[in-house]
């Protein structure tokens, strides 16, 4: 007699995969069939982009150049760097230019358009250390040019700023020590000296500072000597 076989021993069905695989790939073709110009336009939309930014990386890299190349041409004369600044405006070698002819009036001794150019050069440059050299310039153009009040503003906001690279600090700081040994503060120098040496205790001017402030003991000393040599009365 045959012997029906036990439940758990029949073959036990564990789906059909080839089906599986053949409705998958009729799904992907219909969904490929209905979004194709999508797809495309996609694609396309990408390719567009990345040959767009790497056009434009080419197009300012070269640009960059002959901005760099045409400055080196100018670079030596003042007449044509005005017009390069102008030309180039927000550039940083704009910047550069309205800097480098600041100086040549401020040797010249035309303070007032120095002090002018050296605040444009302030405001275009993005390197930290050339624009606070064109902010201390701009204050002693000030100064020179007779504007002793916003100059003075000037030097005392470069001097408190702790951002600004140490030398121009320390520059600002020890013009005001001068300006006040002009004004007979002597208080006020010594504390300006102190200062400069706290900001930059290894650098020029905090030795620059400490002859100003030896020749103030060096005329205390003269002044004592006066006092005790001459009579009352001048004899």
């Amino acid at each position: 007699m045959t012997s029906t076989p036990s439940a758990e021993n029949q073959p036990k069905d564990h789906g059909t995969p080839a089906a599986t695989a053949t409705d998958f790939a009729a799904s992907m073709h219909s969904f490929w069939e209905k979004n194709r110009s999508s797809i495309y336009i996609l694609i396309a939309a990408v390719l567009i982009g990345i040959v767009g930014r790497e056009g434009w990386q080419y197009f300012s890299a070269s640009r960059e150049r002959d901005i760099e190349a045409e400055y080196a041409k100018v670079a030596g004369t003042p007449d044509k760097l005005a017009a390069f600044a102008a030309e180039h405006s927000g550039h940083s070698l704009a910047g550069v230019a309205l800097l480098r002819i600041a100086d040549e009036k401020y040797s010249a001794g035309d303070f007032k358009t120095a002090a002018t150019n050296y605040t444009k050069a302030a405001e275009a440059l993005s390197n930290d250390a050339l624009k606070a050299r064109a902010k201390l310039g701009a204050a002693m153009s000030q100064l020179s040019a007779g504007d002793q009040a916003a100059g003075e503003t000037a030097l005392k906001a470069l001097s408190a700023d702790t951002a600004l690279v140490k030398t121009i600090r320390a520059e600002a700081t020890y013009h005001l020590a001068l300006l006040a040994k002009q004004a007979g503060r002597t208080d006020d120098v010594k504390k300006l000296v102190e200062e400069v040496s706290k900001i930059d205790a290894t650098g020029a001017w905090a030795q620059r500072a400490f002859v100003l402030r030896a020749s103030l003991e060096e005329g205390k000393k003269a002044d004592a000597s006066t006092a005790i040599t001459l009579k009352p009365g001048g004899e």
